[in-house]
């Protein structure tokens, strides 16, 4: 083993035993692949946000060819309050982690769910929504990310 120092036993066997630097290694390892996991985790999550807020824009879509602008415009509420608990899951995978290390990960769906509130926003205000609105429905209380899963 090109890692392992051998070390003569007092019957003259030599032994394996793994070095610092081998060790050191594993350790590194095991960080490495738990934060892969976690980021595997966050774009799985992203893709369901993703997902579910295009369906949601694609439903606000319709709105100009169905009679009941209003039946539509409450569907998309109920989709978006699901996506919304999806991005809680997002915060709570990150916890106290750094954003920055996983942000490529899930960066897109909130783009997607931010331009989906905004037209279902505009639809039913005729306004746009401020950056501020949108940061307030993105704060989450750890029992409301808790409950669905």
């Amino acid at each position: 083993d090109a890692c392992a120092r051998k070390n003569k036993t007092e019957s003259g066997e030599y032994v394996n035993r793994p070095s610092l630097v081998f060790e050191a290694f594993k350790v590194f390892q095991q960080e490495l692949d738990t934060r892969h996991d976690k980021y595997e985790r966050l774009v799985k999550l992203n893709r369901d946000v993703t997902i579910e807020s295009k369906r949601t824009i694609f439903l606000l879509h319709r709105v100009t060819s169905v009679p009941n602008v209003e039946e539509v415009l409450n569907e998309a509420d109920v989709r978006l309050d699901g996506v919304r608990l999806k991005i809680g899951h997002i915060a709570e995978e990150l916890g106290e982690d750094d954003l920055y290390q996983f942000h490529k990960a899930f960066m897109s769906g909130i783009q997607e769910y931010v331009e989906a509130v905004s037209f279902h926003h505009f639809i039913r205000h005729r306004t746009l929504i401020s950056l501020e609105e949108i940061n307030a429905r993105l704060v989450f209380m750890r029992d409301e990310t808790m409950e669905t899963k």
